[in-house]
């Protein structure tokens, strides 16, 4: 039983961090932003029709740069090769 409460605790206290609304937030930031991109992607072909394909090509390459800077940001983070918050880790193994 007090087990069940403190695991129902923790769960509060990481629900209720700064960092967790910030990455909800941006997870409906994105999801709204890409609820919205077919309809762009079909204005901009019927505006201005060679523009909207080099758009997204664009779009698309600068979004797997990006992913791929977060995957080894991650990666480093978890590895301990840095701190999350840029201080206190030389990237260093002791």
């Amino acid at each position: 039983m007090n087990r069940t409460i403190a695991v129902r605790t923790e769960v509060r206290k990481l629900t209720s961090s700064k960092p967790v609304h910030a990455a909800a937030g941006a997870g409906v930031l994105a999801s709204a932003a890409l609820r919205e991109l077919p309809a762009r992607i079909a204005r901009w072909r019927t505006e201005v029709p060679g523009l909207a394909s080099g758009y997204v090509t664009t779009a698309r390459a600068k979004a797997v740069q990006e992913y791929d800077k977060l995957a080894v940001q991650g990666e480093q983070v978890l590895h301990g090769k840095t701190a999350l918050n840029g201080k206190g880790s030389t990237g260093k193994k002791s």
